[in-house]
């Protein structure tokens, strides 16, 4: 059996003493992210400390600084990019509190489709963990897979005891995949798309054709028409 993940530490805690901060830059968000890359394209076994280190541009002994197992590591790069995820998420709930529906999807949409264009390796990593029965998997799912499910169940109760819902909307078992799909299915299959297909799905007009692409699912299968009775 795993052994279990230690617990991450704050990010506010005080600065172990013996190596001084990076010169330029920020160390530590450049470690995360370049660990995340790594653990997306060659998961968790598959890199080293020392190819995280060269791929942020640091030294090995600065990675064990900020964070002392590999294993915190990836906690931490793995938590930033979910935790930016559960904001937009919680941004599009309260706007659901304050905007009509059909608005504040239209805000909403582009967002969490930037966000999975940046973020194409956390699904990597997502997929991978899930689908095995480990502590990685274990701990994504307590700290932030269930609760960004009970979110998009929260916004989903707010349409429907508002009225918003077309009668025939897919029930949210169907919708919460298929959102998802939308937000991450092309940055996930970019060299496929670019080869067969000829289009960059990084360049920033594809990804707004993607962010309108979900509002426009979202509003036509699952929302009432604005002013509809």
């Amino acid at each position: 059996m795993p052994a279990p993940i230690p617990a991450l530490a704050s990010p506010d805690a005080p600065r172990r003493r013996g190596r001084p901060a990076k010169a330029a830059g920020d160390a530590a968000g450049d470690i995360r992210r370049a660990a995340l890359q790594l653990f997306g394209r060659q998961g968790f076994e598959g890199c080293s400390v020392v190819d995280i280190a060269r791929a942020a541009g640091v030294a090995k002994p600065l990675v064990h600084y900020h964070y002392q197992t590999k294993e915190l590591l990836w906690q931490a790069a793995v938590g930033e990019a979910l935790a930016q995820l559960q904001h937009h998420l919680a941004e599009l709930t309260a706007r659901l509190s304050a905007l009509p529906p059909h608005e504040a999807f239209r805000h909403g949409a582009p967002l969490l489709v930037r966000h999975a264009a940046q973020h194409a390796a956390l699904v990597r990593i997502v997929v991978e963990e899930t689908g095995r029965a480990s502590e990685r998997a274990a701990w994504l799912l307590r700290e932030h897979l269930i609760p960004m499910y009970d979110a998009a169940r929260v916004g989903w109760l707010q349409l429907q005891h508002a009225g918003a819902l077309r009668p025939d909307a897919p029930p949210i078992e169907h919708v919460i995949p298929s959102v998802l799909g939308l937000m991450h299915f092309a940055f996930l299959e970019a060299e496929v798309i670019q080869r067969a297909l000829g289009h960059d799905v990084q360049s920033p007009a594809y990804v707004a054709r993607q962010g309108e692409l979900l509002y426009q699912w979202f509003a036509t299968q699952c929302l009432r028409a604005p002013h509809q009775p």
